[in-house]
């Protein structure tokens, strides 16, 4: 959250090229560590990733609340569309492009290729103009009470709390599943690393899809159905695969995860975005956000119970349980499913 205060406190193009530039920084000096063969101890990737996290902690908001002050509302959900495109578009083409780099040069030349992707990044953002980025008030206030201010217009805020918590939810039951994938594959289908990449694969290629629908038609009905709707539909997908023994359902079962997951983050940011004061946005963003730290603790928990009672059981109780959920902030989230 404190990202968010940040953000709200500076011009936040300069904020994305300064970071930019740290991460270039960082990525450069670690593949330069990588390239002398000084990375001989496993705390060199631990720090790498420590730092370059808490760059990306500002880098995410940032960047989302940039899409909102380049735009007018009535083209929010087609730029956050187009962006969520890009995300899922490199899940593909990254995984490629490195191994592609890992046989045919070395190690390192992934990193030096990162570094050369926030150069491209920073060209980008230097021309950019933000005519609808409202005038900050943060600075009339310490950060402390910006960030009491962001918290408290979240939690007062019946709208703004139900998409958190759709948002949140969301995350716990669809973001571990990339994690498990190995344990999924290995032990549900009997299978190796090959099918789970496929079923990764087939999933961006969803995701892929339904940004190139949304970016291009719109949503297939309002924004905040879309929410509702995809929110059961990708938690139907954790249920199946919990229950599967099969390559063939498992795998093309994938792109309705994909297609879930792109519709659900684009229809809930668009809400977010569209209905916070721009003063407030880097905050409320940065709260979003927060949704990649639980990650790892919601995967873990996941992963403890599935030692306890089989992945492919954990997967249908996780899926069968965001099901009911599910069922139950359609009927209770009276705000979201009416918004338009």
């Amino acid at each position: 959250p404190w990202a968010g205060v940040l953000i709200d406190r500076q011009d936040r193009r300069k904020l994305a090229i300064a970071v930019q530039v740290l991460l270039l920084v960082t990525t450069l000096i670690f593949a330069t560590f990588v390239a002398l063969g000084q990375v001989d101890d496993v705390w060199y990737i631990y720090v790498y990733t420590l730092v370059t996290g808490v760059f990306f902690t500002v880098k995410q908001p940032v960047r989302q609340a940039l899409v909102a002050n380049t735009v007018p509302k009535s083209a929010m959900p087609n730029a956050l569309a187009l962006s969520a495109m890009s995300t899922t578009s490199m899940r593909l083409v990254g995984a490629v492009l490195g191994g592609v780099l890992l046989e045919t040069v070395d190690f390192q030349w992934n990193f030096f290729f990162e570094a050369g992707l926030y150069l491209g990044v920073i060209a980008l953002l230097i021309p950019m103009r933000t005519p609808y980025q409202e005038t900050s008030t943060a600075r009339q206030h310490s950060p402390l009470a910006n960030l009491k201010e962001g918290l408290g217009y979240i939690f007062k805020s019946k709208l703004m709390r139900q998409l958190m918590v759709l948002n949140f939810s969301r995350t716990a039951v669809f973001m571990p599943l990339l994690m498990l994938l190995p344990a999924y594959t290995s032990q549900s289908l009997g299978a190796g690393a090959g099918v789970g990449t496929s079923m990764m694969f087939t999933m961006g290629i969803g995701g892929v899809v339904a940004t190139f629908i949304m970016s291009t038609w719109g949503f297939f009905t309002t924004k905040g159905k879309v929410c509702l709707i995809t929110m059961l539909s990708g938690s139907g997908v954790v249920f199946v695969l919990g229950l599967s023994h099969w390559i063939w359902l498992s795998v093309p079962i994938m792109i309705v995860m994909g297609l879930s997951q792109s519709h659900f983050i684009v229809s809930n940011q668009t809400l977010v975005q569209t209905i916070v004061p721009d003063t407030l946005r880097g905050r409320v963003s940065s709260v979003w956000h927060y949704e990649q730290a639980l990650i790892p603790l919601f995967a873990g928990a996941i992963g403890l119970t599935a030692e306890i009672i089989s992945i492919g059981t954990a997967m249908t109780v996780v899926g069968g349980a965001a099901l009911v959920l599910g069922t139950i902030f359609v009927f209770c989230f009276k705000e979201v499913r009416d918004m338009p």
